[in-house]
């Protein structure tokens, strides 16, 4: 499997699933320009002409609109002008009741699961359409089912796909399409920042950010509407349709608060 994009747009690509993304395109294609929008910068990108950290808080609008407008004016400088390549990876949860975080932090997770999401997929869509290229947006299998205790972060990648899924349909016939990426629990720093009390990875369930690049890519290459990483996974999101909505939801809160980080709530 080779490359088609030579230029690559990931969001979040400093750790997890991102960075093995970038990691995997520059192995598929050592001569792509690669383009990382986060806080922190990819240790991979230092020294490396063809690998530009654009630091942004994604999280911040105004700080997303200075950095798109640098973003575009690189690209059209670029030497690279053939088709391009955006991972909306960037994201993260909070767990717990409700009411257990402020409003603040309950809309930073949806102005980087959603907003940003949408802001750089708006804004590079033309491009993409000229040039040709694809949309990979990073969701979950959380986008399968009401998440209680993880209600945002749940709402926010069931976003993702439905809006991914339609984005796609939108680009038929065109030289560029759109794919949604619902990996299971990976092993990255997910969730540590989410504030769950131990690692929620459950055997047979879960993927290092390696495969679930791995996986992601094999499916862009086929042109795949969505892809749920993992035999088990793909199983558990088609059986989670057959029980009642009222039932699911009641399932997976049931599930998922086993790992609240005090056992007395």
């Amino acid at each position: 499997m080779g490359s088609k994009y030579n230029l690559v747009i990931v969001t979040g690509g400093s750790s997890g699933i991102g960075k093995s993304i970038i990691e995997d395109i520059s192995k598929l294609d050592p001569e792509a320009s690669l383009f990382n929008l986060s806080r922190r910068i990819p240790a991979s990108f230092y020294n490396d002409p063809k690998r530009v950290h654009l630091e942004c808080d994604l999280a911040d609008r105004a700080c997303r609109i200075r950095v798109l407008d640098d973003l575009e004016r690189r690209i059209s400088d670029s030497t690279q002008q053939g088709p391009i390549l955006l991972v909306n990876n960037a994201g993260f949860g909070i767990y717990g009741d409700l009411g257990r975080n402020s409003p603040a932090e309950h809309l930073e997770l949806l102005e980087v699961n959603v907003c940003a999401l949408v802001e750089l997929t708006t804004r590079l869509l033309p491009l993409i359409k000229k040039r040709g290229g694809a949309i990979m947006n990073i969701a979950s299998t959380s986008a399968f089912q009401p998440t209680p205790y993880l209600a945002t972060y749940g709402a926010s990648k069931a976003f993702v796909l439905s809006w991914t899924l339609a984005l796609n349909e939108e680009l038929r016939g065109t030289a560029a399409h759109a794919i949604a990426v619902c990996p299971g629990p990976t092993k990255t720093e997910f969730f540590k920042r989410a504030g769950f009390a131990k690692r929620v990875v459950p055997a047979g369930y879960s993927h290092s950010p390696e495969q679930v690049s791995s996986m992601a890519l094999k499916a862009l290459e086929r042109r795949r509407t969505f892809t749920t990483t993992g035999t088990l996974n793909k199983v558990l999101s088609l059986l989670v349709f057959i029980l009642p909505l009222s039932l699911r939801t009641r399932a997976a809160g049931k599930f998922i608060r086993r790992f609240r980080s005090d056992p007395s709530n």
